[in-house]
């Protein structure tokens, strides 16, 4: 007795499952958050969302790093388990514009008396050794505790998802946004785009009004197309003639 041919390993695995809902914080709690959050957990957070940067990217800049006159920041390394190294991949390598936060980043580094090979976000207790995301983590979840708006699965990789989307919601492309995130393709960028109700009905609305008011043009044009007057005594076919001769010009005969 054969056996039957073994199936050839095609290499594909499993649909990924999320461990928790993708959710990401509106606007307004997001700002409520950051209002209860101190330094330099604010600035860390902020620069996620801001930029787009994972926290490991984030915990790993150096001040030589920091460009203060572009306003934008070089993402060279990241944090991975508090050690110092390589970013996650070569697109990870990039350069972010950090917008009104380069005043922030300014004066940090005047207090810190920064080091062009220093870490910007260091241990107090450990100068030398970067911060510790457990931390910023810590601090996020009870901020959003005390404004009702914690969740399974919030962190500064949220923030991330937040900028991906808000990025594209503001006008910048699908492109744009997969390059600032450092993703290798779009189809990675679109796992992380999160279309809230808001924002789509903020769309339905726009793509009805244009809809609408193309309704409205219809009803005016065809409200001033009128069916030119038989003569007088003429009912229908005369001498020939039929209706469709009469009144060739309103087209609604052919």
């Amino acid at each position: 007795m054969h056996s039957a041919p073994a199936r050839p390993n095609t290499g594909k695995l499993g649909k990924k499952r999320r461990k928790y809902k993708r959710r990401i914080l509106t606007l307004d709690e997001t700002a409520r958050v950051l209002a209860r959050l101190e330094e330099p957990n604010k600035l860390v957070i902020e620069t996620c969302i801001a930029t787009g940067a994972r926290i490991s990217e984030v915990l790993g800049l150096k001040w030589k790093h920091v460009n203060f006159k572009d306003g934008a920041i070089k993402i060279e390394q990241r944090v991975w388990q508090q050690d110092v190294g390589p970013p996650k991949s070569e697109s990870s390598r990039r350069i972010l514009g950090i917008g009104d936060l380069v005043e922030r980043y300014r004066a940090r580094a005047a207090e810190d008396g920064a080091d062009a090979e220093a870490l910007v976000f260091q241990q107090k207790r450990a100068p030398g050794k970067p911060l510790w995301d457990s931390g910023v983590r810590d601090a996020l979840h009870k901020a959003a505790q005390a404004e009702n708006c914690d969740f399974p699965g919030l962190g500064p990789h949220s923030f991330r998802r937040a900028n991906i989307t808000w990025r594209q919601q503001v006008g910048g492309s699908a492109i744009e946004a997969s390059k600032i995130a450092g993703h290798s393709d779009l189809e990675m960028t679109g796992e992380y785009t999160f279309v809230a109700p808001e924002r789509q009905n903020e769309l339905t609305r726009a793509i009805q009004a244009k809809l609408s008011a193309a309704g409205s043009k219809a009803e005016r044009a065809a409200g001033q197309t009128q069916l030119a007057p038989l003569p007088d005594g003429d009912a229908g076919p005369v001498g020939g003639r039929s209706l469709a001769d009469v009144a060739p010009a309103t087209g609604i005969l052919q």
